[in-house]
């Protein structure tokens, strides 16, 4: 009997044990405070990502100012961008000093050399030397234009940037063209006398009177050289003008074109 008695009070006293931790984890979890459901609303705004409605608009990139709004040439609404005095220094830099700059006038240079005019000394049209000479003049050349336009242009407030038209009818483009190379604009956009490209004309055309061989630094010479550079600024012009229809007519039929840098306004319509 005592054997029987030992065990059962074992028994009882784990029986109670067991109630009173029972009982303490239920007091606990009473205690222990509940989350509010403003608490668990604020909880799901933080953890959960916001819906693709519910994001603002992203702000748009803008594209960077080289000359002017985003449009084809005889399609644009409004003119180009006002330059700042860096803006046509740093135009003037690149068109001075670049390596379309330094290249170019190589090729002119070349033709010389080979198809040299009558009378042209033997210094000037043979060898390296006679080469460096006719290059240095066409250097000169384009140096003294570009230098020209820039001092006026900066000190007139000129822009002699070209401005395509906003016709779209041929002959009216062209005749747009063949005008700006007497008229431009001012930098607040009135139109006005293109004296940058006349004074840049003139002297790129004259400087070679001070070092040409006798013969060929006459003014003769010199309204020759002013022709021929007033038709390279007229050519200029009208590539300008109509160069994105062109590279538009090659995209469109996947036929190779030029990479060349294009102005921000050479887009597909």
């Amino acid at each position: 009997m005592k054997v029987l008695v030992l065990p059962v009070a074992l028994g009882a006293l784990a029986f109670a044990a067991g109630s009173s931790r029972a009982q303490s984890l239920d007091l606990r979890t009473e205690s222990r405070p509940q989350a509010s459901s403003s608490q668990t609303t604020q909880l799901s705004r933080v953890v959960m990502p916001p819906q693709p409605d519910e994001l603002p608009d992203a702000p748009q990139a803008t594209p960077i100012n080289a000359g002017g709004p985003v449009h084809p040439p005889g399609m644009g609404p409004g003119p180009l961008l006002t330059q700042t005095f860096h803006d046509k220094f740093m135009a003037f830099a690149v068109t001075t000093a670049g390596p379309r700059a330094l290249v170019g006038p190589a090729f002119p240079a070349a033709i010389r050399m080979a198809n040299p005019p009558s009378h042209y000394p033997n210094d000037w049209r043979q060898g390296a030397e006679g080469f460096g000479r006719n290059y240095g003049d066409q250097l000169a050349t384009v140096a003294t234009l570009q230098t020209g336009r820039f001092v006026v242009g900066a000190a007139l407030h000129e822009d002699f940037r070209y401005h395509p038209s906003t016709s779209t009818n041929f002959f009216v483009r062209t005749g747009h063209a063949l005008s700006y190379t007497l008229v431009d604009r001012s930098d607040d956009g009135h139109v006005r006398p293109a004296v940058a490209n006349l004074v840049g004309l003139g002297g790129g055309s004259y400087v070679g009177m001070s070092y040409l061989p006798p013969g060929f630094n006459d003014v003769t010479h010199a309204n020759q050289t002013l022709v021929f550079q007033f038709s390279r600024l007229v050519g200029s012009n009208i590539g300008s003008e109509f160069a994105p229809d062109i590279f538009r007519f090659l995209a469109e039929h996947h036929l190779p074109r030029p990479k060349i840098p294009i102005p921000e306004w050479w887009v597909t319509r």
